[in-house]
């Protein structure tokens, strides 16, 4: 995969190498989202299981790319396949953006890179979940073709309140 650049960032897949950096991101991921899976201090991680992670989604033929902003993660997108022979043209997704980069391009780059390892990979069909206030996220999905399958009701609980969260899905 070659790499790309927008405004200084660059998009290029992950390696085993990333794990102490790929830490400090997904620790400040998690601090400052109100829309990932973790709350504040939920994910129990090391370098050492981000790196093994890391090493098992490259050798499974898995697809995980980061933006980069010199040598700090601005955002990551992960693509794992279905293992069984019916359902191995189908990948679910999990993307995370600082807040600080949102608005700029990279989800919608870093899609792009997806849609370019998807064609020569087999995949035809991306899944993800997404919460339904996450209203900046959906529609990036939808600006990159995604659209919504269905309805999670009450499939995330957040400081007592119970949240949709929307099925999404693209064709390719």
């Amino acid at each position: 995969m070659r790499d790309s650049c927008m405004n200084n960032i660059s998009i290029r897949e992950r390696t085993a190498d990333d794990a102490e950096m790929f830490y400090d991101f997904i620790t400040k991921l998690d601090n400052e989202t109100d829309y990932m899976l973790y709350e504040k201090g939920e994910r129990i991680i090391t370098s050492e299981i981000i790196r093994s992670n890391t090493e098992n989604i490259i050798k499974d033929g898995n697809f995980c790319v980061i933006a980069l902003d010199e040598n700090i993660i601005a955002g990551y997108l992960i693509a794992v396949r279905e293992k069984y022979i019916r359902t191995k043209h189908v990948a679910s997704l999990v993307i995370g953006i600082l807040e600080e980069y949102c608005g700029k391009g990279i989800g919608y780059e870093m899609f792009n890179h997806l849609f370019k390892w998807s064609g020569t990979n087999g995949v035809r069909r991306l899944e993800l979940l997404v919460i339904a206030e996450n209203i900046r996220a959906i529609n990036l999905y939808k600006k990159v073709g995604f659209r919504i399958e269905g309805v999670r009701e009450n499939a995330t609980y957040k400081d007592g309140k119970y949240y949709d969260e929307y099925y999404m899905a693209k064709m390719l």
